[in-house]
């Protein structure tokens, strides 16, 4: 009798310790963890997530997009790393945005598309390849070299941070 205490009281602890565990390792959000992977800049834990959206078909094509809010102290820290990993001035060119802004909305939807803010003046962006993860630098949005993109724009007006993936 006072073993099966023991071994339930053993088993109620190990039930316990999991789901603290199981807890904390999901409490790290999935959206600043891939911003993270994919640019290698740490967004604060406390940032809020004001967009997750995700859209794939079976074979792969779709879009992801993800909206960051981080206080200003945050944001002067994220743009100097930015900076230091080679990111562009903003704003755009006119006629790239215009054109780059057609075929967001071909890709994603007319709403998705207004809220990735290519008109912005103040802040950072990189273009990225998805496959190769190399910098794109061309403005011929129609080039193959945009079918599978990664961009990442920070708006230093909003403190906000974009991150826009598809794959065409």
């Amino acid at each position: 009798m006072k073993n099966t205490r023991v071994i339930i009281g053993g088993f109620v602890i190990l039930i316990i310790l999991l789901a603290v565990l199981y807890k904390g390792y999901f409490d790290s959000s999935k959206e600043i963890e891939f911003f993270n992977d994919k640019f290698g800049i740490q967004l604060p834990k406390k940032s809020e997530i004001i967009l997750s959206k995700k859209s794939y078909g079976a074979m792969g094509d779709g879009y992801r997009v993800y909206i960051y809010q981080v206080d200003s102290e945050s944001m002067k820290i994220i743009a100097e790393k930015g900076r230091e990993n080679h990111w562009s001035e903003l704003p755009l060119p006119s006629d790239f945005a215009a054109s780059f802004s057609k075929k967001i909305r071909a890709i994603t939807d007319e709403t998705t598309s207004k809220l990735i803010p290519l008109n912005a003046d103040k802040g950072y962006f990189v273009i990225r390849n998805n496959q190769t993860n190399a910098s794109i630098s061309g403005t011929d949005v129609f080039n193959s070299s945009f079918d599978n993109v990664m961009i990442g724009m920070m708006n230093l007006d909003k403190n906000r941070i974009y991150l826009l993936s598809y794959n065409m």
